[in-house]
């Protein structure tokens, strides 16, 4: 597949994520937090875009570039896995064991993925293939995903409780995640476009 076509396609998958991941919050803060599975939908197509924004900056980012697309994707996967099911780590450390850590639902994964997003949002600034400014909204969105992800993961290790991620109950936060969807819907309109213009021009 011809790079403009993958970008394209990237781009219909943020634009369709964008909308998913505002949805799945209405889901979890209105009907109910039992329903955020749904989250699984979202999350395929930003990778999906993800991977387009990756492959349209090349190698002009770097590291950072890089490493903000592989911990998103990891955060991606684990954030997928606790809409489903359970996370539990245990082990030693020089002898010293620790664990069984339970992390329940989205609340880790949402704080790598969002972690991720930071960096591969600070990277597509950098790297400047797209309009100047563009990731400001996924950069500032996400900064509000990872906050929300950590804050619920740190009750979850010290009440030993479920720590729901949803319902989200500060304000600021909610529109942050908001953010987050409405930013992903402007960079995947802005790969949409370049992939179809540069398909046109072929």
């Amino acid at each position: 597949m011809r790079s403009s076509k993958f970008t394209r396609l990237g781009g219909a998958g943020a634009l369709l994520g964008g909308i998913l991941w505002v949805a799945t919050l209405a889901v979890g803060q209105v009907l109910s937090a039992d329903l955020v599975g749904i989250v699984v939908a979202p999350i395929i197509c930003l990778v999906l875009g993800l991977a387009a924004l990756q492959t349209r900056q090349g190698g002009k980012t770097g590291r950072l570039g890089l490493i903000g697309f592989l911990v998103a994707l990891l955060g991606s996967v684990i954030m997928a896995y606790g809409s489903v099911g359970h996370l539990t780590l245990a082990g030693d450390v020089a002898g010293v064991t620790y664990g069984p850590v339970l992390f329940t639902g989205m609340a880790l994964g949402t704080a790598i993925f969002g972690f991720g997003a930071v960096l591969t949002a600070l990277s597509a600034i950098v790297a400047n293939v797209l309009p100047r400014f563009s990731p400001i909204p996924m950069l500032v969105g996400a900064v509000g995903v990872a906050v929300i992800g950590g804050w619920t993961v740190a009750h979850q290790l010290m009440d030993g409780g479920p720590g729901q991620l949803f319902p989200i109950r500060t304000a600021p936060i909610i529109g942050l995640w908001a953010v987050f969807g409405v930013g992903w819907l402007w960079l995947g309109y802005l790969l949409w476009s370049e992939g179809r213009r540069d398909t046109s021009i072929r």
